[in-house]
């Protein structure tokens, strides 16, 4: 078993805390724009969900990857980005819009759990975040639920 980001939807007020601990811990500022977890608002439902990598296994970005900069192993999604060549073609294959690329420094950026101590889940205020221990079809539950996010901002 591994832990994964879970999320608690309904606890969720959209203050952005996360995004702000994350991009502090990533970047060494205050920069929302830079955050590794990014908050979907439906504002008409008053619904906001944060989204982060997901770790998948067997990730298509590892898969499709060309310069070797994302790794799978022992159930995360490593990302290095000194082997980053900004081609961007992870964030095509991520089903779940997740990776990002920081133009600043020419690559993607993705969620790595902060190596298993999530800062965004430490400053989440209201408990929307938890950090836990999941089995694999809690996996596959959660990725069905952010495909179904990701399909409903689209529309």
């Amino acid at each position: 078993m591994s832990k994964m980001l879970s999320v608690v939807t309904k606890k969720c007020t959209n203050c952005r805390m996360c995004e702000l601990a994350c991009s502090m811990a990533k970047t060494g500022e205050f920069n929302p724009a830079k955050s590794r977890i990014r908050i979907n608002a439906f504002p008409e439902e008053f619904a906001y969900i944060p989204l982060a990598c997901f770790q998948c296994t067997d990730a298509p970005c590892v898969k499709i990857c060309p310069s070797g900069a994302l790794t799978e192993e022992a159930g995360l999604v490593h990302h290095d980005p000194d082997k980053c060549i900004g081609c961007k073609m992870c964030m095509v294959a991520c089903p779940f819009g997740v990776i990002s690329f920081d133009s600043s420094a020419g690559v993607t950026v993705k969620c790595d759990n902060c190596d298993g101590d999530p800062q965004c889940v430490k400053f989440c205020a209201f408990g929307a975040l938890e950090f836990k221990e999941s089995e694999l079809s809690d996996m596959t539950k959660a990725q069905d639920f952010a495909r179904k996010i990701v399909e409903a901002s689209k529309a």
